[in-house]
């Protein structure tokens, strides 16, 4: 399945999580963007899924809050780590108006000891998101904080990936 893998606020596309991305059967495609300077990051990572032919997205902070809208404008499914959803009211200056959120399945992981994204924020968001329109499933993680270990993506992973995979099985 091919998935783009978008990274966090000052960050990059991690070799190891790429890495670990490749090794649980997925073809990855990431871009490095500099958000601070770069405000059409959206329209660019939009069009790159686009001629990618992208079928599922992974995104880890401001990269999760991107993969979020992405999702909903393209209808892919998305897994999300710790996502910038409370930092919206900032950032959606720089998002196109999304009418019919298309998302079919969302993934999100949320760390319980983030200092960076109020997890409490990020639970609020996304039961106010739980409309039965998209299959979700929200997992708060009493070890994570904002930065995901290695062991942990992997884990995760490979959690929403089985879950995906019984999502469709469902959809038969």
């Amino acid at each position: 399945m091919k998935t783009l893998y978008i990274h966090g606020l000052d960050s990059h596309p991690v070799p190891e999580k790429l890495d670990i991305l490749e090794k649980a059967g997925l073809e990855v495609v990431a871009l490095h963007i500099n958000y601070r300077t770069e405000n059409k990051a959206y329209h660019i990572l939009k069009k790159y899924a686009e001629e990618q032919a992208v079928e599922f997205l992974v995104g880890s902070s401001l990269g999760g809050y991107i993969a979020y809208w992405l999702a909903q404008d393209l209808g892919l499914p998305c897994l999300l780590f710790n996502p910038a959803m409370s930092y919206r009211d900032s950032l959606d200056e720089h998002l196109p108006e999304i009418i019919n959120r298309l998302c079919p399945a969302r993934f999100v992981v949320i760390g319980a000891f983030d200092d960076i994204v109020e997890p409490e924020d990020s639970i609020n968001y996304f039961r106010d998101q739980d409309d039965g329109e998209c299959y979700q499933r929200v997992l708060v993680c009493e070890w994570l904080e904002h930065q995901i270990d290695f062991n942990s993506f992997e884990e995760l992973l490979c959690w929403a990936l089985k879950s995906f995979k019984l999502y469709l099985k469902n959809q038969r």
